[in-house]
C-alpha cells in the first residue's frame, strides 16, 4: 500500500493534468453543436488511422501465407506452360520429321544439366531406357537444330555429347551443292563449329546453310547452322569453314531425341559386307 501511495505521489501531477484535460474536452464538446462535431470528426480520424495501422499490420503478418499461395500458383502455371511448350515443340518436330525424313520415333526431354565452359561438355536429360531412349539417338532443339547425340543411358536419365565437345563428330553438308565434310568443335567459341575436309573447289559463301548428312547418329537434313567464315587449307586442298550454330546450346530447356532407323540398318549392312562400321556413314 505504501508503495502505491509513493507511485501516485510521483505521478500526481500527470493524473491531475489528465483529469483536467478530460474535463476541458467534455466542456468543449458540450458547449456548442459545432465544437461537438469537430471533436467527433477528430476522434473519427484518429480511430480510422489506428484501424488502418492495425489492418496494415494484419496484412503484413499474412504476407507469408500469400507468398506461399502465389508460389504454389506459379509452380502450377509453370507445369502447365511446360506441357504446352512440349505440345508446341512436338507439333514443330512433326513438321521437321517430314522435312528430313526421320524414320524412327522421337522423345521429348527436359535438360537437367548442361555445361558449356569446358572442352568436353555434356548434357543430362530426364529421359532414360524406361522412356525408350537409346545410345546414339540424335538430340535436336524443338526448332530442329542439331545439339548432340546420346552417349550413355540409365533407366531415368541420358548423357549426351554436346556439339560443344572436342570429341563430338558429325557429318555436315551443303544441301545446295551436296559437298560435305566433318563437323567438329575447336573448343573456343560456343556458338561456332568447324566444317572441314570440304574440297577447296566447292562454291561456298557466307550465310550458306549447312545441314547434317546421314550418319549413325543423325538423319540427313538436320539444320546445323550457317557459314560465318572460311579459309583454304592449301596442303590438304580443302576448306576449313566456321559454321555459326543454329542452336543456342547455352539456353537449352526442352529437346527432342530422334531415332534414325535407316542409319542403323545401313550400319548393319555395312558391317556384314565390310566388317566395320567406320565407313562412309561415320564421316
Amino acid at each position: 500500500m505504501y508503495r502505491l501511495l509513493l507511485f501516485l505521489r510521483r505521478i500526481h501531477v500527470l493524473v491531475i493534468f489528465l483529469v483536467l484535460e478530460g474535463l476541458a474536452l467534455h466542456y468543449y464538446a458540450s458547449s456548442t453543436v459545432h465544437s461537438r462535431a469537430r471533436l467527433l470528426a477528430t476522434s473519427d480520424a484518429i480511430l480510422s488511422g489506428a484501424y488502418g495501422m492495425i489492418a496494415g499490420a494484419e496484412h503484413f503478418m499474412g504476407l507469408g501465407e500469400t507468398n506461399r499461395q502465389l508460389e504454389a500458383r506459379v509452380e502450377a502455371l509453370e507445369d502447365e506452360l511446360s506441357v504446352w511448350r512440349e505440345r508446341e515443340g512436338a507439333a514443330k518436330f512433326d513438321s521437321l520429321r517430314a522435312a528430313v525424313t526421320i524414320t524412327g520415333g522421337y522423345i521429348a526431354a527436359h535438360v537437367v544439366r548442361n555445361s558449356i565452359g569446358k572442352r568436353e561438355n555434356y548434357i543430362m536429360l530426364d529421359r532414360g531406357t524406361r522412356d525408350g531412349v537409346e545410345r546414339g539417338m540424335a538430340v535436336v532443339t524443338i526448332d530442329g537444330c542439331m545439339v548432340g547425340y546420346v552417349d550413355g543411358v540409365s533407366a531415368r536419365n541420358a548423357i549426351c555429347v554436346s556439339a560443344l565437345n572436342t570429341d563430338f563428330r558429325a557429318s555436315g553438308m551443303f544441301p545446295s551443292t551436296g559437298h560435305f565434310g566433318s563437323v567438329t568443335w575447336q573448343g573456343l567459341d560456343t556458338r561456332t563449329v568447324r566444317l572441314s575436309e570440304v574440297p577447296k573447289y566447292a562454291k561456298v559463301a557466307r550465310g550458306d546453310t549447312v545441314v547434317t548428312r546421314s550418319s549413325l547418329n543423325f538423319p540427313e537434313g538436320i539444320f546445323i547452322g550457317t557459314v560465318d567464315d572460311f579459309t583454304v587449307d592449301e596442303p590438304r586442298a580443302s576448306l576449313d569453314i566456321d559454321v555459326k550454330l543454329g542452336a543456342d546450346i547455352a539456353a537449352l530447356r526442352t529437346v527432342f531425341l530422334a531415332r534414325n532407323l535407316d542409319a542403323a540398318e545401313r550400319s548393319r549392312l555395312e558391317e556384314e559386307v565390310m566388317g566395320t562400321t567406320e565407313g562412309i556413314l561415320d564421316k
